[in-house]
């Protein structure tokens, strides 16, 4: 009889020593690192990348690289709050779901107060189809700091340091088994870790390359 394993939230690890460094992320990470020192009388910066690519993680820390000393706040689309001096601009977008007029004001108070934008988003925010005018010509110069997909060695990292934080212990072998069948993607570690998990819960197994095989058959 299988276990009913449950959707347990775990803590995910997200200090500047936790964030794994390789060629495709290499750019982003010394970005962050030049703060305070961003170009640009905004001093805003774009990080691009698909999901689960660690923007977040360095979002948390650009946080706290100045949350020691300044006001910070996190936005997300439908939550303008008012007039700190940092902001990080979350999965931003040109559609309804953000004000341009608003989002023209931050970038001038932050030009006026020597603060700081940290915009994420999938796609270059210079290539989107912002209707405002002036909205539109700040977006196109603000600097750009691409993740690219992970390499091999990479996704061995982010599937050992996933399952570490899980509190799961792999083995290389199995990372290297899970590396050569898995999707070069970062949303495919986070899939393969979480299901696994699961399937190892549902029949009280330790991780194996023969659940790992089991689970591959079973994805579509």
């Amino acid at each position: 009889m299988k276990q009913l394993p449950l959707e347990l939230p775990f803590r995910q690890v997200a200090g500047r020593a936790d964030f794994i460094v390789s060629d495709c992320n290499a750019l982003a990470v010394a970005s962050i690192d030049q703060w305070p020192d961003w170009r640009g009388s905004g001093r805003a910066l774009n990080l691009v990348g698909p999901s689960g690519a660690g923007k977040s993680h360095l979002a948390a820390i650009w946080q706290s690289l100045i949350c020691n000393s300044h006001q910070f706040v996190r936005l997300e689309a439908g939550h303008i709050p008012p007039e700190p001096a940092f902001y990080v601009f979350d999965n931003i977008a040109a559609d309804d779901k953000w004000n341009e007029e608003a989002l023209f004001h931050f970038f001038n108070r932050c030009a006026a107060d020597q603060g700081g934008l940290l915009l994420l988003s999938q796609t270059p925010v210079g290539q989107m189809d912002w209707q405002l005018p002036d909205l539109r010509s700040r977006m196109r110069a603000v600097n750009m700091a691409r993740i690219d997909l992970p390499d091999e060695d990479l996704l061995y990292a982010l599937l050992d340091k996933n399952f570490a934080d899980r509190q799961i212990l792999a083995s290389p072998s199995l990372l290297t088994y899970l590396v050569g069948r898995m999707e070069r993607s970062f949303s495919a570690v986070q899939n393969i870790a979480s299901a696994l998990d699961r399937r190892s819960m549902a029949e009280r197994k330790p991780l194996s390359i023969s659940l790992a095989r089991a689970m591959f058959d079973e994805l579509p």
